[in-house]
This record gives C-alpha cells, structure tokens and sequence, in this order.
C-alpha cells in the first residue's frame, strides 16, 4: 500500500496519491481538560478525540503530531493497542496525517526501546495514514551521553577519547558525591560516569563559545561550527556526531528490520545535534524552537532553519514545533491576532521556501494549566472557541496552490510597532500581515493590532478580503502586468455571486484606497479609458547619460537577455548591487528576489533614486521577452513618473506640504526619500537633507513607513 514518501528532488513530501505534500501540521495532547493525560484509563474519551479531529481538519490542517507517553507505552508492550487502533482510525476518518513520536517516557534503555518500537511499527507498517514516526521528543544531551546502548554499539562519547584530547575536566574521586547529589546518572558506572561528566563540562564550554560567537554577530552555530574558530572543538564535535550515529542506529536497525517504508526523523530543538552530518540516516530533518513574540525572535527562527538547509540540501526540512502563547509568564494576555500573525508568518515563510511544513504548538489551551505561558498555546480557548490562526490557517489550506508551483517572493519587515510585517506572494495571489505594511505597489494599515489582507489576482482584476479590518492602498498597475496604464480602476464590494455594488472609480494611476472589513469582499476591476488624452504607454522619464543604470545578477544567464535593451537605451552596466545606492537616480533590476532582495531596493530608492523597478521574468527567455518588448517600443520603464521632473522650479516656502504638522511632513503610501524631497525642494537629489535630520526614527534612508512625522529642515 502507499505511503507518505520523500519527493525525488528531495526538498518536500509527497502522500500517499504521490501528490506533493506540505505538512500543514498542528500538535496533540488532548482535550482542554486533559491535556498530556489521553491516554489514561478514566480520561480516554475517544468521542472528544474525533471532536477535537474534526476541529483540526476544520481549520484547514492536514496531519497532527502526536506522542506515546508512558501509560500507552505499558499498554503496547502487553500487546494492548485498542487505544492507538482507535485513534488512528479517527485520524483517517478525518483525512489527517500522523507523524507519531515514540520513547514518550525517554527510557535510556535502548534495547527495551527498539523492542517496544518493533511491536508499533509491525501492527502498522502498512497503515497509510502514517506519515512517519518520530524517534524521540527532543533528545539532550543526556539522553544521548547516559543511555545504555546495545552490546554492538560503542557511543564515543562513553570513552576515553575525550578525556585523552582535552585533559581532565572532573576528578574520578568526585564522581561518588556528584552521584550522590544526582549531578550524574545512577544507572552509569564509574568508569562510563567519569567520561560522562568530563564530556558535559566539555560540552558546555563548546555551548559558551558558540553563543559569543552569535552574540557578537559573526553569524550563525553553523557558521561557528564552519569556521577556523572552531578547529579546538573539532574532536568534541566529532564525538557527539559519532555518538548521534551510534544513538540513531539503535533506534533504526530495529525499526527498518520490520517496517522499511514510514519515514523516520528525530524531533531535535539543540541545533548542536540538529546540524550534526550523523542525521543523514533519517528520511527528514525535524526541528523544535520558541523564540520571544519579536521580530528578532522571528528572525531567530529563520536563521536556524537556514542552517539546516545548509547542512541538508538534500533532505526534507519540517518546523515541527513553534508558536506563540496568548499569556505571558506573567499571566498578561496577548493579543491573539498578534500571536496568529507571527504564527501565520512562519508558516508562509516555509511555504515560500520549500521546506516541508509546519507543526503549530498546539491544538487546544490547557484548561487548570499551572503555566499559564505553557497553557494558552492553543488554536482553540477552552470551550472550543476558535483563535484568528484557526481561521488564518484554514484560508491558507483553502488557497495555497499545490507544492511543485512554488511562491515567488516572501519578506518580513519591521513595522511601526517595532514588530513583524510581511508580504508573501503566489503568482495569483498576494497576502499582508501585520499593523502597517508599505512597499512600492501597497500600503495597509490594520485597525487593531494586526490584520491580514488578501488579493486575489487575475487578468485586469483584483479581489480582496482580509482577517480583520483595515485601510489598504494598492496600485493596481504594479500588481497586475496585463493592467493598463490609460484605464480607471473601478471598485466593487461583492455580497454574492450575482450582486456587487459600484462604491468608487478611481483616475488612471491613482491609488486605489480601500477600507477594508472582515467577512467582506471588494473587487478592483480594470474600467474604461477615460475621455482625456492619455497615451497607452507609460508616462516616461528621460534620464541624462550616467543617470539610467541596468544592474544584473547573474551574467551568465541573463545578460544576455539584457542586449537588446541595452543597445536601444545605452544605460550603465553594474553586477555589483553595493555601488548603485546613491549613485544613479533610475535603477533596471534584472534579478529575482533571492538575487537582490527587496531590502536592497529599499536602500538604493531611499538613497535618492527616483525609479527602481524590478524586471524578471519566471525564466532568461521570459525576461528577454520583457526587455525586447519595452525596447521594441521604445518604452524603457515600466513605472509611471507620478512626481515633477528635477527640472521644475523649487516650491517657496509656503507651498511646502506640511499636512497639518508644522514644518514636519505626513510619510503618505508609496513615498521615499527622495521623491519627498523631489516634491518638497524640487530636487531629488536632496533627499539627504530629510534623512540626517531625521535620524533619531530612521535607522537607514530606506525604512520610512507610512504615518512617520519627519522633520523638514531648511533647504542651504
């Protein structure tokens, strides 16, 4: 029968159809009122299980991750499987995937171990529904260092082999009284004790190292681990990856002897073990971190997880716990809407990166909790009330296209707030997170802490809803290639297939504004070419020699693409995206995304370029097609000139925009620098001016944000 297996590129799932697989995962421990207790005798309620199944499948999740503790454990090894039977035969029922964790009680008997293992995986080899078993919840380093291994398994770090390269960290004579007051395992002799201590000290040591290594920004574990800095710790490294080695094939041996199809991982959340090449053996990597409710705690995540694409390109990579509690250790709410959006994020983040999925931590709160942090995690509050990242996650499941048509662009930036926004794109659709968002094509401002807004796109229209309400702004002419320039956007709310109410019409090239509610739906149509001359081509800028710059990513592939372009307008050629900040005022980007990022492109418009527009196609010849056609029409941006050329005469004084705030200027949707100072002085080229007198908000010239107050200096 099939099964969940790796893809043939490696990088993602497939079910058991053989259709690509995202794991659009949350985790299980049972109802409010009995959660880390299922499965005991008088608390097994397999009614509230299908309940609780029905709840996932509902908001859109297609695998829970779930564990055998240590009162199942008992049960199976007297051959009593009624209860994971039951259980099992819910989740097909419920059309959701299991990934099932094993040794939920961390024996460090590991014969016993892959014995109880070998009873699981014979009543189940074949069962579909599985999509894997995970070896352990979050092994340390003494379940590793401490466990008792099978007579033909010598973990090296059992050994001398430490104490022989580093010296003596702990006496043998301690080791009795470190035994006394459990600083070591009792079931360890002395001999197995004193390695196990010497490599601990060892091991924490190595731990300092690494974390001042980060915390002086050089870069990652893995980078440390790469670096010449590292070469000290070598052995030790060696060592753990040997013992991982020994560990793994204790558990996999077994397991593969009777079950050789199940995929098999290792919840890891030490990326010391994660990172280690030892991991190979496992079908797919699985990784655990919390991180605070921060746009650094976010970026912490994405760092990790990069390293682990970094040590396994060739392997599946699931996030397989995370998440966002709506309580503070300090038992003070968080805002739900707040936690779904970094918990949203995350999961677009993977989507848009290919990597294999997602497990969110957890499923229901945890009613009488002791750890009100611990106990609110929850997709549901208790009484089966549905959190903002229910329904987030069921929209996504509803309309993320199939894995093997991958998304093109995602970005996390630092809002008003000093929090998380995001935009993440499909090519038929586009979705907004956060409190205030703003790039060169939309600008949405939620009303309450955070919102999401999502735009549907297709030939010459536009359909927008959102989760929570909120003011958007968008051109529809930058989001949509087909849209012409020459034509009114007309909008629309849509009540049901056959009745929508014209609400505004918007001027060729104006924004189109949009308040946004929750529950509703608004098209943005492409209307009529309005009765004034306006030509089909977009208004053109005429940049002087030394003023028009192409700046390619890569030569090889997509230069040649360029020529024809580059013979019709005769721009500067650059390779190098550090020398075209501040230099050149129109700015043709042939690269992707992953190329030159965004973020790039932020700086060089807030460091006085008047036009930066990114031209890529999905392939060179789709890009060539798009250079040839705008030099065949001798058109050679794509971006309308909505500001007056450097040539006008300067504002006086008094006509300087001040909004309402004194000398201080309201940043509106779409603004940088430099076409502030273009409007304000007349001249982009003095965007300097605005920046060094505002240096106390703005960390660099291209991170204004819609709503800033900035201070408008006198022009010398």
């Amino acid at each position: 029968m099939a099964l969940v297996k790796v893809s043939t590129n490696k990088r993602y799932l497939t079910n058991p159809q053989d259709k690509p697989f995202f794991v659009l995962g949350v985790n299980y421990n049972g109802y409010f009122d009995r959660a880390w207790q299922m499965w005991e005798a008088n608390l097994f309620d397999a009614d509230l299980i299908a309940r609780d199944f029905r709840k996932a499948q509902n908001s859109g999740f297609n695998t829970v991750r779930l564990a055998i503790d240590s009162t199942l454990s008992k049960e199976i090894s007297q051959d009593k499987f009624a209860k994971l039977d039951q259980i099992l035969s819910l989740a097909q029922k419920n059309q959701l995937m299991v990934l099932l964790t094993l040794n939920g009680t961390h024996s460090l008997n590991l014969e016993q171990v892959g014995e109880l293992n070998v009873k699981i995986v014979s009543r189940y080899k074949n069962m579909p529904t599985l999509l894997g078993y995970d070896l352990e919840n979050e092994p340390t380093f003494y379940n590793l260092a401490a466990a008792n291994y099978p007579a033909r398994f010598q973990p090296a770090i059992q050994t001398s082999q430490l104490v022989d390269h580093y010296g003596i960290r702990v006496e043998r004579n301690e080791i009795a009284e470190l035994k006394r007051r459990q600083h070591i395992p009792n079931n360890l002799d002395d001999e197995t004790a004193f390695h196990y201590i010497n490599a601990l000290h060892l091991f924490r040591e190595y731990d300092a190292a690494t974390k001042a290594f980060e915390q002086e920004g050089r870069g990652t574990l893995f980078d440390y681990m790469i670096s010449n800095e590292a070469t000290d710790w070598h052995t030790l490294i060696g060592v753990l990856d040997s013992t991982i080695e020994n560990w793994l094939q204790a558990h996999l041996d077994p397991i593969r002897a009777t079950d050789s199809k199940h995929l098999l991982t290792v919840g890891w959340n030490w990326l010391h073990f994660a990172l280690l090449p030892a991991n190979r053996a496992l079908d797919f990597q699985s990784y655990h971190n919390f991180t605070p409710l921060s746009l650094t705690g976010f970026n912490t995540n994405i760092s990790h997880l990069q390293s682990l694409r970094r040590s396994f390109p060739d392997h599946p990579i699931l996030l397989t716990e995370f998440g966002w509690s709506n309580s503070s250790a300090a038992h003070q709410p968080i805002d739900a809407e707040l936690t779904a959006l970094y918990e949203g994020a995350m999961m677009s983040f993977l989507r848009a990166n290919s990597f294999g999925g997602g497990c969110k931590w957890m499923l229901n709160d945890a009613q009488d909790g002791t750890n009100s942090e611990e106990s609110n995690f929850g997709i549901f509050k208790v009484g089966d009330e549905i959190k903002a990242i229910g329904e987030l996650m069921g929209h996504f499941a509803q309309n993320w296209p199939a894995v093997e048509r991958q998304a093109i662009f995602f970005a996390a930036l630092r809002d008003l707030n000093n929090g998380l926004a995001y935009r993440f794109d499909f090519p038929e659709q586009i979705t907004i997170g956060g409190h205030t968002y703003q790039d060169n094509a939309i600008s949405w401002q939620a009303e309450g802490v955070a919102a999401h807004c999502f735009l549907k796109r297709e030939p010459n229209q536009l359909t927008i809803e959102a989760h929570g309400a909120g003011r958007l702004s968008i051109d529809p002419y930058n989001v949509i290639p087909s849209w012409n320039l020459a034509h009114e956007a007309d909008l629309y709310r849509v009540y049901n297939e056959d009745s929508r109410t014209q609400q505004h019409t918007f001027a060729p090239l104006e924004s189109v504004v949009i308040d946004v509610r929750p529950g509703a739906k608004y098209v943005v149509t492409m209307g009529t070419k309005p009765p004034f001359a306006l030509p089909d081509s977009v208004p053109q800028a005429e940049p002087r020699i030394g003023e028009h710059v192409i700046l390619v990513a890569d030569s090889n592939n997509y230069l040649p693409a360029c020529l024809k372009y580059i013979r019709r307008f005769a721009p500067d050629l650059t390779f190098v995206p550090e020398e075209v900040a501040g230099r050149w005022g129109y700015v043709t980007v042939v690269a992707s995304p992953q190329k030159i990022s965004d973020e790039t492109l932020d700086t060089i418009r807030g460091m006085g370029a008047l036009i930066v527009e990114r031209l890529i196609g999905e392939n060179p010849r789709a890009t060539q097609s798009i250079l040839d056609d705008l030099a065949n029409r001798g058109q050679r941006f794509l971006t309308p000139v909505a500001f007056a050329s450097a040539q006008e005469e300067p504002p006086t004084e008094s006509t300087i925009p001040t909004n309402g705030v004194g000398k201080n200027y309201l940043v509106q949707p779409g603004d940088t620098l430099s076409k502030i100072a273009q409007r304000v002085y007349g001249n982009f080229q003095l965007w300097r001016l605005i920046f060094e007198a505002n240096q106390d908000k703005l960390a660099a010239p291209g991170v204004i944000r819609v709503g800033m107050a900035l201070r408008l200096p006198e022009r010398e």
